[in-house]
């Protein structure tokens, strides 16, 4: 099989045009555009004559008519919705989760999309399956729950209350798998609902690197461990596949440069397959590059393909490698961009490729929503469908989610703009937990657990241009990034006992405790630094946020309290760190739910 590139200069020129380069550097404000890149929101029919599109950067669903590649309806949603991931069900409808919306929306068909019920379901929706056997919907959310919607329309039949941070759902028979997004948990559920089986990709063994000079051949391994699980889908044989990072563990180097290691960076692509009751497998890297966010499978399962959109790459891979494990043998070769191949991967340089499906005719479609546009490759040409509406490009958008030298982007330990809840090990710093970036960043500089770094454009200097080796940045790059980071959502709260709320609160905002002190304010910090207990004697610590807080396990500078109640525990700094040590364990718990509702 082969592939003709093709390119759209003028488009492309207008999309990337930085405003920061010209001969007054001093960039234009304008408003943010476009959200956290998510994946997996494009599926081609069983009938192969459409293909349907969540835009969850303008907030719009699209259907194209592959006969003549026509947009033949356009979803308008309310702003702010941000439609993610979308199945199809029996009857042919179309049922799209409504992250931000908190909501299933359901149209009639792909050729009129007509809405035709929108049923509020959880918070954040993420995951869907349609369950043929019982003609189902399953919505799979970020505040755990999983929701189970009758498929022609009504109200929920069951809902679950699992772990938190769910992404993807898969039907196999009376079974359900179920992934949670950071840890690459894959959750095996029962008819009745119950979880029976947990399993996670096995790590695998990586070389680090070294900057000394006539370095030796004795360069250490380290294991690389699965994080941040971008997508899961089924196979015809009944495994699932799932697409996500590992990270290579192992001491990081503060120094310029200093992020390197892996194949392909310390949050490196990876492939898993898993047979239910079986061991996971950890497949050969074969895919090179940050954000590996979305994979499909052709109708006759001869190909995957996987978008990797911090490298704006899509590799093909014939499918049989699913069977090769990866046993730390060493990486792949990087091929250049100009001598991809089907085999390796290919560029059509019109932004970062967000999502991809195979029509039952073997067609791949790829959607660009900064063009926005539909590449369509088949054996008989290439062909791009330009969807309606204005190109889209934020240039803070655009950094963020940009594979620097070091292989790894802004969004590898910040997936869609929060954390990968992984503690790295830096050479002169110690054990640090990933911050989440979510919820107006701006206004809580200074950033890092130390504070060190005054304001962002610092932060970018010393981690991307330095760290990440990222290049210089231009001013209306610079411009652009907090602007864009800063209308980026904290995660939606819980939803809890009033109760149980109403006297965590009164403890929180009770001098006695004294939580309020540090954390006060409409972003709960007051972005100061303190001793409490933490760490070295001591040593300070820049106060948090705690908006989302539910949602960022684990807690601490060094990652030690797995739940928000052990931060109350051992390693939670004692009474220098609130006064707490009088609370029983039914005012802990009250605390804990209040601190969950915000």
């Amino acid at each position: 099989m082969t592939y003709r590139l093709i390119a759209c200069p003028l488009l492309l020129a207008l999309a990337c045009t930085d405003p920061g380069t010209g001969p007054d550097p001093t960039p234009t404000p304008r408003a943010p555009w476009g959200v956290p890149i998510s994946g997996g929101t494009m599926l081609a029919t069983r009938d192969g004559a459409h293909l349907v599109i969540a835009d969850p950067d303008r907030d719009r669903v699209l259907s194209v008519a592959l006969a003549d590649d026509r947009v033949v309806a356009t979803v308008a949603l309310t702003p702010g919705d941000e439609p993610g991931r979308l199945i199809e069900d029996g009857a042919g409808r179309v049922h799209v989760a409504l992250r931000r919306g908190g909501a299933l929306l359901t149209l009639d068909s792909a050729s009129g999309a007509h809405v035709v019920a929108r049923r509020a379901a959880c918070a954040e929706p993420r995951g869907l399956a349609w369950d043929a056997q019982r003609d189902v919907v399953h919505v799979a959310c970020a505040g755990g729950e999983l929701v189970t919607f009758p498929a022609a329309g009504g109200a929920p039949t069951r809902r679950l209350q699992l772990d938190r941070d769910l992404r993807d759902v898969v039907v196999q028979g009376d079974r359900l798998l179920v992934t949670r997004f950071r840890t690459a948990e894959l959750l095996t559920l029962d008819a009745s609902g119950a979880v029976i089986d947990r399993v996670t990709p096995p790590p695998v063994e990586r070389f680090g690197v070294t900057d000394a000079p006539g370095a030796l051949p004795e360069i250490p391994s380290f294991p690389a461990v699965a994080a941040v699980a971008w997508r899961t889908i089924g196979l015809a044989d009944g495994r699932v596949l799932m697409t996500h990072q590992r990270q290579l563990q192992g001491t990081l180097n503060t120094t310029p440069d200093g992020y390197r290691g892996g194949c392909g960076g310390r949050a490196e692509a990876a492939l898993t397959v898993t047979r239910p009751g079986d061991v996971p497998m950890a497949v050969r890297s074969e895919v090179i590059g940050a954000l590996p966010v979305d994979v499909a499978v052709s109708p006759r399962g001869d190909f995957l393909a996987i978008a990797v959109a911090g490298s704006r790459v899509i590799h093909v891979l014939s499918t049989p490698v699913l069977d090769i494990p990866d046993r730390g043998e060493g990486c792949p070769p990087i091929p250049p961009t100009t001598e991809r191949t089907a085999a390796d991967g290919f560029v059509d340089d019109l932004g970062a490729p967000t999502s991809v499906a195979y029509t039952p005719t073997g067609a791949l479609a790829i959607f660009y929503p900064e063009l926005p546009g539909v590449v369509i490759r088949t054996d008989a040409g290439d062909r791009t469908v330009i969807l309606p509406g204005d190109i889209g490009y934020d240039a803070g958008r655009a950094v963020f989610h940009r594979q620097t030298q070091a292989m790894l982007a802004c969004a590898s330990c910040h997936p869609e703009g929060r954390e990968d809840g992984l503690v790295w090990d830096f050479a002169d710093i110690g054990r640090r937990r990933t911050q989440s970036l979510a919820g107006h960043l701006l206004d809580r500089a200074p950033y890092h657990w130390s504070g060190d770094l005054g304001d962002l454009q610092a932060l970018m200097v010393e981690v991307f241009t330095g760290r990440m080796s990222g290049g210089e940045l231009t001013a209306s790059e610079l411009g652009a990034l907090g602007p864009w980071l800063d209308h980026v959502a904290a995660p939606a709260p819980s939803t809890g006992d009033p109760a149980a709320i109403a006297r965590g609160k009164a403890l929180f905002d009770s001098t006695e405790v004294g939580c309020a002190a540090c954390h006060g304010g409409a972003l709960f910090t007051s972005n100061g630094r303190y001793a409490v207990g933490t760490g070295e004697p001591g040593q300070a610590f820049k106060a948090p946020s705690l908006l989302g807080i539910a949602s960022r396990a684990p807690y601490m500078h060094d990652g030690c309290a797995a739940t928000l109640l052990d931060r109350f525990g051992p390693c939670g700094g004692g009474d220098l760190h609130g006064h707490t040590s009088q609370l029983d364990a039914a005012q802990k718990g009250d605390l804990v739910a209040y601190l969950s509702s915000l």
